[in-house]
């Protein structure tokens, strides 16, 4: 349990969390929650104390915004500049999604870097089959195929890109959910990602013109 999964590889935690957060204010209502996975690739090939530098800049990005959601989105675990958040619901995990990509392009980051593509974001929602406190830190650890199918989803995503996945059954038609007039999907396609046993439809989200 002290680990976390990261483009299919498990990965040792950082115990230390800096999130007021605690394990009670995780997302739980009727068994269901939204898992959203954020991969920082973009920065990947700078030298390693550039690199270090921008993910405390990253870090501070992205735990301002998820205090500014309302509710609260949630910092389950973090690993080197790569995230596993909750949320109550798709559309507030989407918006947030959009809004760290917007954030990040004006963030004061350092290198030769294009600051629009930083993060491969990807999200999901669906059922846990359990939910307790991180042996390690505390924080709230969720199990169940909800986690596995947010951190294919996410690899799936380019850079600069938010994408949901929805599972598809045999006959199914592929519908994105209605996020109304200020958020837009757009079909990627439907694929069979790595562990899982049913197809994934993916849209890219983008915000409103």
């Amino acid at each position: 349990k002290n680990q976390m999964l990261f483009e299919g590889n498990l990965l040792r935690l950082n115990p230390k969390t800096k999130s007021a957060l605690l394990f009670f204010d995780a997302p739980y209502a009727n068994g269901k929650v939204t898992i959203i996975f954020i991969y920082t690739k973009g920065i990947d090939d700078l030298p390693t104390e550039i690199r270090k530098n921008n993910r405390q800049v990253l870090a501070k990005v992205v735990r301002s915004l998820l205090a500014q959601c309302n509710p609260h989105g949630y910092e389950c675990q973090e690993e080197n500049g790569s995230w596993m958040l909750a949320f109550g619901k798709m559309a507030k995990a989407v918006s947030f999604g959009l809004r760290l990509v917007e954030s990040t392009a004006r963030a004061p980051l350092e290198g030769d870097i294009d600051r629009s593509k930083i993060f491969k974001i990807g999200v999901h929602t669906g059922p846990f089959t359990s939910m307790g406190p991180h042996t390690v830190t505390g924080r709230a650890d969720y199990f169940g195929p909800v986690v596995n199918r947010a951190a294919r989803v996410a690899s799936q995503s380019e850079l600069g890109q938010v994408i949901i996945g929805m599972p598809l059954r045999s006959g199914e038609i592929a519908c994105p959910p209605d996020f109304g007039n200020k958020i837009t999907t757009n079909m990627v396609g439907i694929r069979k990602l790595k562990g899982l046993t049913i197809d994934m439809a993916l849209f890219s989200c983008s915000h409103a013109s």
